[in-house]
C-alpha cells in the first residue's frame, strides 16, 4: 500500500513537472513569436515610411528611375556613384531609430522575376527578409526595397532573453523544490516504518525475559520445586533473563542518546587488550547459552588509548552480541589486535550468516536491520552498528565491515594511539 502510494506521488509530482515545463517552454516560444510579429510590423512601417520620405524627393526619383532605365545588373553601383545609395541608407536608418531598432542590416534593390538576377535574389532572399514595393518611386511595381538583418536572431535573445533565464532558473528551483520535498517524504517514511518496526520489535522482546521472570518468580512464589537444585534452576533463570533485560534498556538508553545527540565522554588513558578481556567476560553467559567460544590474538604492543572506556566496551559488546545472534551455529569468534603506524587495529571476525554484499553499506545506519524474511527472526533494535560508529568517529577513529553471505564478517575498528594527550 505505501509502495503503491510512493509511486503515485512520484508519478503525479513527475506529471506536474513536465506541465510546468511545457507551459513554460510554450510560453516562451509564444513570446519569440510575439516579439517577431511585432518586429515585422515595425520594421514594414518603417519601410513604408522610408519610400515615403524618398518619394518627397525628386532628385532621389529621378536618378532612381534613370539608373534602373539603364541597367538593372549594376543598380546598386550606379546609385552609389550618384550619392543616392548613402541617402537610402540615411532614409532607413532614421526610420529604424525612430522605433528603436538598431541592428546592422543589408538592404538590396531587387528586380522581381528577372532571370538574370534569380541566383542573386535566391541569395538576397535566404532567411527572413522584408520587402516593399518602390512602385511610388520609380513608376513600376517590378522593383522592390529588399532589407535584411544578419543579427535578427540575436536581437530576439536580447529581447526575451531575461524572460528565458527567469524561466529556466524557477523551472530549476521549482525542481530542486520537488525533489528535496520528496527526498524528505521519503527520509520521514523510512523513519515511519523503522520506527514502527523497533516498536514491534520492543514489544516481541520485552514479552519474553517478562514472561520467563514472571513464571519463574511465580513457581519460586507458590513453592513449587522438590529441591534446591530446581530452585537455583528457577534462580538461575531469573538472573539469565534480567541479564537480557538489562541489555534492552541499555540499548534504548543508547537509542534515546542517539536521537537527541546526548552522548558524554569521559576519557581516560586505557588498555584496548583489557577492555577486549572485559567484553568477552560480559558475553560469557550468552556464550555459554549458544555453545560459542572466542579466541584470541592480542598481537598489538602498544594498547595505550585515549577513550571513554563505557562506550568503547559497549562498542565491542555490540559487535560481539551481533557475532552470536547472526552465527546459525555455535558462534566461532576471533579477535585479533594489530598496530598499525599511529593506529592500533582491532579485527572482530565470525563465521556467522554473514551480510549479502547489497545490504553492507546500510548496516551503520541507525534502525537499519538486514531483511531476513521476519522481523523478530533475529533479535534486535537496529541501532548497534550506528552506535558503534558513532562512538568510533567520537574517539577520531574508524569503523569498517567485509563480509562474505553465509561465510561470515570481520568487523574492524581503528583507534588513534593516545588520542587527545
Amino acid at each position: 500500500m505505501i509502495n503503491a502510494l510512493r509511486k503515485y506521488i512520484v508519478g503525479f509530482t513527475l506529471v506536474l513537472i513536465f506541465t510546468l515545463l511545457f507551459i513554460q517552454v510554450r510560453w516562451i516560444i509564444h513570446s519569440i513569436q510575439f516579439q517577431e510579429k511585432v518586429f515585422q510590423k515595425t520594421v514594414t512601417l518603417a519601410l513604408n515610411q522610408t519610400i515615403s520620405n524618398l518619394t518627397t524627393d525628386t532628385k532621389i526619383c529621378s536618378v532612381m528611375k534613370e539608373c534602373i532605365s539603364k541597367d538593372s545588373l549594376a543598380l546598386e553601383k550606379q546609385l552609389t556613384s550618384a550619392g543616392v545609395w548613402e541617402q537610402i541608407h540615411e532614409a532607413i536608418d532614421s526610420e529604424l531609430a525612430t522605433y528603436d531598432i538598431n541592428l546592422e542590416y543589408d538592404v538590396y534593390i531587387v528586380k522581381k522575376g528577372e532571370d538574370s538576377l534569380k541566383t542573386r535574389e535566391k541569395e538576397i532572399r535566404k532567411g527572413i527578409y522584408y520587402s516593399q514595393c518602390l512602385k511610388d518611386i520609380v513608376q513600376t511595381s517590378d522593383y522592390e526595397l529588399v532589407v535584411r538583418f544578419p543579427s535578427r536572431t540575436d536581437f530576439f535573445l536580447e529581447k526575451t532573453g531575461l524572460l528565458f533565464i527567469s524561466s529556466v532558473i524557477l523551472i530549476m528551483l521549482i525542481i530542486i523544490s520537488i525533489v528535496f520535498i520528496l527526498s524528505l517524504y521519503q527520509r520521514e517514511l523510512k523513519l515511519t516504518e523503522n520506527t514502527k518496526e523497533l516498536i514491534n520489535n520492543i514489544s516481541h522482546e520485552f514479552k519474553t525475559p517478562i514472561s520467563s521472570i514472571s513464571l519463574a518468580s511465580n513457581l519460586i512464589k507458590k513453592k513449587r520445586y522438590d529441591s534446591d537444585e530446581k530452585l537455583q534452576d528457577y534462580a538461575g533463570l531469573i538472573y539469565k533473563e534480567n541479564k537480557k533485560l538489562q541489555r534492552m534498556v541499555e540499548s534504548l538508553l543508547h537509542l534515546a542518546a542517539i536521537e537527541h545527540d546526548e552522548f558524554e565522554y569521559n576519557k581516560e588513558n586505557l588498555d584496548v587488550n583489557a577492555i577486549i578481556e572485559e567484553a568477552i567476560t560480559t558475553m560469557e553467559i550468552f556464550l555459554w547459552e549458544t555453545g560459542g567460544a572466542v579466541n584470541t590474538q592480542l598481537s598489538a604492543l602498544n594498547t595505550n588509548i585515549f577513550a571513554d572506556k563505557l562506550h568503547v566496551l559497549n562498542a565491542i559488546i555490540n559487535i560481539l552480541s551481533n557475532a552470536i545472534k547472526y552465527s546459525s551455529n555455535s558462534p566461532e569468534i576471533e579477535i585479533r589486535t594489530k598496530n598499525d603506524g599511529e593506529n592500533i587495529v582491532i579485527d572482530i571476525e565470525d563465521k556467522g550468516m554473514g551480510i549479502p554484499s547489497k545490504y553492507l553499506k546500510f548496516i551503520f545506519q541507525k534502525y537499519y536491520r538486514v531483511p531476513t524474511g521476519d522481523v523478530h527472526d533475529i533479535k534486535g533494535f537496529g541501532i548497534g552498528l550506528s552506535y558503534v560508529k558513532k562512538v568510533m568517529e567520537a574517539h577520531n577513529g574508524e569503523v569498517h565491515a567485509e563480509s562474505v553471505y553465509e561465510k561470515g564478517s570481520i568487523f574492524t575498528l581503528i583507534f588513534p594511539l593516545n588520542n587527545g594527550r
